[in-house]
């Protein structure tokens, strides 16, 4: 039989590591501050802790414990010591809890963006669970990206380009849900004082806020043929959930997405004072893996998108004016 050879880094940084029965024993310990209580706890003698715990103190040269006649007290590496395995074996029981929802015969893992989690989908599940009580939806929201080629993800929910009607490459097929629309958004009380908003110059009176990562404001302006300036001053957020919020705030005009913003304009928390909206430059978008596409519960789940995004399509339709140079962009 062929050996397979282990990578040099990976297995040189496992053998710089203490071992797993040294780290057990000193994070017991450290935890009850006895030796003698942790070696009744993981079934070891006083002697076996003290031993494990003198190797590791030896491999990391320097003591962890200040021994006592009845207590064992941390010195400051034993502290920051305790601390980092904590959060370790907090983070491994965690991973270890989520591989039984692989093990569900109904189990969809989704993907998507924090903000669009609970501003679009959250809202909408109630309608989901009453319809299909037996889906067991598992939603990751992240901002790190992932393979949705290696099959660990069954759908994702993102913000892409516009590429037609569908496309499908390696593995996985991507569809246009709906677009957005970006719409100056603000508290009540922000739109009516010092003077009412109006008119486009009359947003320079109030504060901005901005998208650290797209300049929508410059476009905004320029859609409606006025050359202002747009201030660089203001805050600047990357979380579109924390723009809305901070505008929710009466911290000042957030071009903010109407599909995001559905909530707080239905509950009269935010307004839209003028009627002139952009198309976003990207539509959402469902893409699916392809070995998922054909499971039962995927299918059901992506008919019940497809209602919620008509649903949503014609929202956003009725919801603002699109201004000529964005409506001839969508083709509409």
């Amino acid at each position: 039989m062929r050996k397979t050879r282990p990578d040099p880094a990976t297995s040189t940084s496992l053998r710089a590591l203490p071992s797993m029965r040294a780290l057990g024993a000193f994070a017991t310990a450290a935890r009850l501050g006895s030796f003698s209580k942790a070696g009744t706890e993981l079934g070891m003698t006083q002697s076996a802790v003290s031993h494990q715990i003198r190797m590791l103190e030896e491999h990391l040269g320097q003591p962890l414990f200040n021994r006592l006649h009845r207590n064992a007290v941390l010195t400051d590496a034993g502290r920051d010591l305790e601390i980092t395995l904590r959060d370790c074996f907090d983070r491994l029981e965690l991973g270890l809890k989520r591989l039984e929802q692989y093990r569900k015969p109904n189990q969809l893992i989704l993907y998507t963006r924090g903000p669009f989690a609970q501003r679009w989908l959250l809202p909408r599940l109630p309608r989901l669970r009453a319809r299909h009580p037996e889906l067991d939806l598992w939603l990751f929201s992240t901002d790190q990206p992932v393979d949705m080629a290696r099959g660990e993800i069954h759908l994702a929910i993102l913000p892409q380009a516009a590429a037609g009607h569908s496309r499908e490459t390696q593995g996985i097929e991507t569809r246009s849900l709906f677009g957005d629309l970006l719409m100056p958004v603000c508290a009540p009380v922000l739109a009516q004082k010092p003077k009412p908003l109006r008119q486009p110059a009359d947003l320079l009176t109030r504060p901005l806020l901005h998208d650290e990562r797209r300049e929508d404001w410059t476009r905004w302006f320029a859609a409606q043929g006025s050359r202002a300036a747009v201030p660089a001053q203001g805050y600047n957020f990357g979380d579109s959930g924390a723009l809305l919020q901070a505008a929710v705030e009466g911290l000042g005009v957030a071009l903010g997405s109407l599909l995001l913003a559905a909530g707080d304009l239905e509950a009269g928390r935010l307004v839209t004072p003028l009627p002139a909206a952009i198309a976003a430059d990207q539509d959402w978008c469902v893409t699916v893996n392809a070995e998922a596409a054909a499971k039962p519960n995927i299918q059901r789940f992506l008919k019940w998108l497809d209602e919620e995004a008509l649903l949503t399509r014609a929202w956003l339709a009725d919801r603002a004016e699109v201004l000529p140079a964005t409506a001839a962009r969508k083709g509409k």
